[in-house]
């Protein structure tokens, strides 16, 4: 995974020029690309601890109807990255061929200044140009989409950061479950605070499209 310090190296190699939106969008999948399997691991730990309660009878109620809101909670994050990895490509793909639109356009705009009559170069110039018009309007619903999905992610983080110490007040009263529902609580811990160190990476990486 990119660190803080990776992210801002990246931006620098660029010496000032903006960060192209196919890198960026590229880089953020890749990143985040991870989070899935991690909210996976959460989802496993929830069905683990439904497993345990169930055998716990009257000594798992407490946290039994925790796992409800863990295992939705994971797959509200399944979901958000699986989006975040869609619109990045969309937006690699778009980012790629706009810079052709773009770079047709200002080809046929040298041309037609000094061929300005030729209707048939005036009609190709409005045409690369309208595609490229399309096109960043395209890229720039696709980042705040993304931007939105990061959002989501985050929330769904911070909720399950609360959970968690109920988990543990919830399992010091599984009696001899006790010790089994705390490592759950601890994998779920853990799992939350590796989603919201990516989730960082993640808007960071965004960042870089804010000051291109």
């Amino acid at each position: 995974m990119l660190t803080l310090e990776d992210i801002d190296a990246l931006h620098r190699a660029y010496e000032g020029h903006p960060v192209p939106r196919f890198v960026v969008s590229a880089t953020l999948a890749t990143e985040l690309k991870s989070t899935i399997s991690i909210a996976r691991r959460i989802s496993i730990s929830s069905k683990n601890a439904q497993a345990i309660t169930a055998r716990a009878g009257t000594w798992g109620q407490g946290f039994s109807g925790i796992t409800q809101f863990i295992d939705e909670f994971s797959r509200n994050t399944i979901d958000c990255a699986n989006r975040i990895s869609e619109t990045s490509r969309q937006l690699s793909q778009a980012s790629v061929t706009l810079i052709a639109r773009r770079t047709m356009a200002d080809r046929l705009g040298r041309v037609m200044a000094h061929h300005a009559k030729v209707e048939a170069l005036s009609q190709l110039y409005d045409k690369y140009a309208a595609s490229a018009e399309k096109l960043e309007e395209e890229n720039e619903r696709n980042f705040h989409q993304l931007r939105k999905l990061i959002e989501e992610i985050r929330d769904c983080t911070r909720a399950l950061n609360s959970i968690v110490a109920t988990c543990r007040i919830e399992a010091s009263r599984a009696g001899p479950f006790q010790q089994a529902l705390f490592v759950i609580a601890a994998d779920i811990e853990e799992a939350a605070w590796e989603i919201g160190e990516q989730i960082k990476v993640g808007k960071k990486i965004l960042d870089m499209l804010g000051r291109s």
